[in-house]
């Protein structure tokens, strides 16, 4: 099974959000994210639940 990442410029890409609001949810611990080293990188699957959770925590 294939695992695919991310890397910062790519989420935001995914998103469509500027790339200093993903580093700004990374500094505040706001996104599910991995560090190997000095990169960073975002797991798709565990973006894809954490855009759920928004989205119910919006609803509610």
């Amino acid at each position: 099974m294939a695992i695919n990442m991310f890397d910062v410029k790519q989420l935001a890409e995914y998103l469509n959000v500027s790339i200093s609001l993903i580093r700004k949810l990374v500094k505040n611990k706001d996104i599910p994210y991995v560090r190997l080293g000095v990169k960073i990188l975002f797991s798709k699957i565990e973006i894809d639940k954490w855009l759920l959770e928004q989205q119910k925590d919006n609803l509610n």
